[in-house]
């Protein structure tokens, strides 16, 4: 049986007899040492029923439980419309639409996806903050990880550094790649001549995107990528700097009428639950608007073929 959301049981092993409970803690549990600090406001770490000190020695069958602090929302709840894909008592999977910003940023203070998650989290009687494991762009479509208490955040954030959490995308780009499959290892840094665009530069940031052409053609190109860092705007710059941007892209091509934004869509995400230890696999298929834009290039390319 599973914990409440807000509490993590474990009972030690043999090889761990005589250790401190602070070794179990921070060892093969992983907890931050910032989230136990947060635990002074409430919660607390328990051993055998009794709260207790981290330098107490454990012996075998011994029972420890944490109960974490948990936060309420600040954000304003939306009653915005969002499609859940998976959910659990510890995390949510949303499959956001292309034109909707994931957070509140100085343009976008409201009809955001967390203040329609702080909405949701009202209407279930969840009273906690909205935590995003990771971000896509406001034009771009996909999956997004929510986790519903703290735990379960820090861990799939440290999946999140050990790249250990896949992030698949589908994208249509301009004209025809000449490698059917590579790795793009450009540094990534703000651009000088725009406050919101990233480039590719010397003494940026790592990036690296690995990508596998699916279907190729004069016109344009579909093709998964692979995040393995994740700057700001990667994977439209490392393609834009290859000089094969991604369609409809506003920021680093040219906006296409009747498609919301960049041809980029967060498809497929990787990852093990923190509190289970299953492997889940997510995919979302290709938006319509997406697909109808694919089959247009196609025909395009087609009817250039004909001639």
């Amino acid at each position: 049986m599973l914990d409440h959301p807000h509490v993590l049981t474990t009972t030690v092993k043999a090889d761990e007899e005589g250790v401190m409970v602070k070794d179990i803690v921070y060892g093969r549990l992983e907890l931050s040492r910032g989230l136990l600090r947060r635990m002074k406001r409430g919660g607390g770490v328990y051993l055998n029923g009794q709260r207790d000190y981290l330098s107490r020695r454990v012996a075998e069958g011994d029972t420890i439980q944490i109960i974490f602090f948990d936060e309420e929302t600040t954000m304003e709840p939306q009653d915005i419309p969002f499609e859940i894909v998976y959910e659990d008592e510890y995390l949510l999977i949303v499959n956001k639409a292309a034109g909707m910003a994931v957070h509140p940023t100085g343009a976008y203070q409201e009809g955001t996806l967390a203040n329609a998650i702080a909405h949701y989290w009202r209407k279930i009687g969840l009273n906690t903050k909205v935590r995003l494991v990771h971000r896509i762009d406001k034009d771009t479509s996909g999956l997004i990880l929510v986790a519903k208490e703290p735990y379960t955040l820090q861990r799939l954030l440290q999946q999140l550094n050990r790249q250990e959490l896949v992030r698949e995308y589908l994208a249509i780009v301009e004209g025809e790649l000449m490698s059917p499959q590579g790795v793009l290892t450009m540094s990534i840094g703000r651009s000088m001549d725009h406050g919101v665009k990233r480039a590719v530069k010397e003494g940026g940031k790592e990036a690296r995107t690995v990508y596998k052409v699916l279907y190729a053609g004069p016109r344009a190109t579909l093709l998964r990528a692979r995040l393995e860092s994740g700057r700001t705007h990667q994977i439209r710059v490392h393609f834009a700097d290859l000089g094969h941007p991604v369609l409809g892209d506003p920021l680093y091509n040219k906006a296409i009428p009747g498609i919301p934004g960049q041809a980029l869509h967060a498809w497929r995400l990787e990852f093990t639950h923190p509190r289970t230890g299953r492997l889940h696999v997510v995919t979302s298929p290709i938006p319509t608007k997406m697909l109808a834009l694919w089959k247009r290039c196609r025909k395009e390319q087609q009817d250039v073929s004909s001639d």
